[in-house]
């Protein structure tokens, strides 16, 4: 983070041997998370480690362990063995090697899951500690270590409602491309659609962090939004938009906006065409809807600015004299 670089065989080593700052613990697990060669490289690291300290029975000393721990992972000068030991070596090797699967698949496995949502949208539950919502168009892939108590949510494009208990003692974290989100036991929304230059971030309840490799960004509290522009690289605040989630609760605050504001709003919810009359654009309109149909809604609404509802079959339109 702030543009520093860093040796991550160090990190690694002082995460595994509980040398590590919490800042250091962060930069870890955002680079396990970067890809899976990473987290297998870490896995590995670490199962070698914990390995050496349980076979000799006796504390170790840490630079020693780590040294030793990193020389069993990299490439060594190839020996030639005399041909009678050949048996033996290729023995123990697949030994070793079935252990180190059953071990690694045992306490280092995770649970994966891949979250497609097409032209609907749909709600998955994660564990006991975290659901997921995704919108029309959106796809998010969840990894999900039992064991290890730590959880990474990609949003690989799209928009995502993710809620996580207060209280999981799971360490989630959010990804999308370069851009991460660190909760603090709230709900929020990501929207991260490829053709948008913005990614936001808008929290509904609870606090998050939201930043880069790069750059610490921004805390963001409940009722803010956060903004990435991505020419830019610049992160930035604003007050979040009441129906950011609609499209997962179906719930709707209109509070004295104007009518073509929140016809759009229901466009993008119900996937319809409803059109405006250019005379009715600006009227101003207060009301609220929980898990109502559009007809419903449309129904409503014309009531309360005396306005005419026609169906073409193509499209909605509503028309009418003006403003009350």
């Amino acid at each position: 983070m702030n543009g520093e670089r860093y040796d991550m065989d160090e990190l690694v080593g002082k995460y595994i041997t509980g040398e590590a700052t919490e800042q250091e613990k962060q930069l870890v697990q955002e680079w396990c998370a970067q890809s899976a060669e990473n987290q297998k490289y870490f896995d590995h690291a670490k199962l070698i480690y914990e390995k050496a300290q349980v076979d000799d029975g006796h504390a170790y000393d840490v630079e020693a362990a780590w040294k030793t721990v990193k020389e069993k992972i990299t490439e060594t000068p190839v020996r030639k063995l005399p041909t009678i030991q050949l048996w033996r070596v290729a023995a123990s090797l697949l030994l070793i090697s079935v252990l180190s699967y059953f071990l690694y698949w045992q306490f280092f496995s995770a649970e994966q899951l891949l979250l497609v949502s097409k032209d609907e949208v749909i709600t998955q539950g994660i564990s006991d500690y975290a659901s997921l919502s995704l919108n029309k168009g959106s796809v998010a892939e969840v990894t999900y270590h039992e064991r290890k108590k730590t959880g990474i949510i990609k949003l690989i494009k799209g928009e995502a409602t993710i809620t996580i208990e207060p209280d999981n003692q799971v360490d989630w974290l959010v990804q999308t491309h370069e851009l991460f989100i660190r909760d603090i036991g709230t709900t929020f929304n990501v929207n991260a659609y490829p053709d948008n230059v913005l990614v936001e971030v808008s929290v509904i309840e609870g606090e998050v962090q939201f930043y880069s490799n790069q750059d610490e960004g921004i805390f963001i509290k409940a009722g803010e939004k956060g903004l990435y522009d991505k020419s830019t690289k610049q992160f930035t605040k604003a007050v979040a938009d009441p129906n950011v989630i609609a499209y997962k609760t179906l719930e709707f605050i209109f509070d004295d906006i104007e009518l073509s504001e929140a016809i759009q709003q229901l466009n993008k919810i119900y996937n319809k065409k409803i059109v405006v009359s250019e005379n009715l654009k600006t009227c101003r309109l207060t009301v609220s809807f929980t898990d109502e149909s559009l007809e419903t809604i449309l129904g409503i609404i014309s009531e309360t600015l005396n306005l005419t509802v026609t169906d073409t079959g193509k499209e909605i339109l509503l028309s009418g004299d003006g403003c009350p």
